[in-house]
């Protein structure tokens, strides 16, 4: 069971990193029509406030891909401690998702939105308030 809680996890943060990562991952969640807004609209972000970025800002496009993706291979692995780590690494990219909503064209709301769900389900998993099996069907 924990294997397969681990591999689903995997599966849906290197998804959620392919919806971030170019013009066409949009489309990936059934938004096509935003490939030509994407350049524009992860191309810089001001920081959010309590991350790293705060105050001299980033490229969405590339710290967002690469926290989805390095949350993607740390589910991989097992252990206390690391599980702690991806808690807080989930907690930082919610913020992120905030800060997010609020720089973002309205366009993508759906995007960020679909994507804050899966990480405060993940979250909620991380602190043991849901079932691990809640998690395996959802990839």
């Amino acid at each position: 069971m924990e294997v397969e809680v681990r591999r689903a996890r995997h599966a849906q943060y290197l998804r959620l990193a392919a919806v971030h990562a170019g013009p066409l991952g949009p489309a990936l969640l059934g938004r096509p029509e935003l490939a030509p807004l994407y350049e524009g609209a992860y191309a810089h972000c001001s920081g959010a406030q309590g991350l790293p970025c705060q105050g001299v800002g980033g490229e969405p496009r590339v710290c967002l891909v690469r926290r989805l993706e390095r949350l993607a291979w740390s589910a991989l692995r097992g252990g206390k401690r690391r599980r702690e780590q991806e808690r807080e690494l989930v907690e930082g990219l919610l913020r992120c998702m905030d800060h997010l909503k609020r720089e973002f064209p309205p366009e993508f709301l759906p995007v960020l939105e679909a994507t804050q769900e899966f990480l405060q389900k993940d979250l909620d998993y991380l602190r043991g308030q849901r079932a691990p099996t809640g998690l395996v069907g959802s990839t």
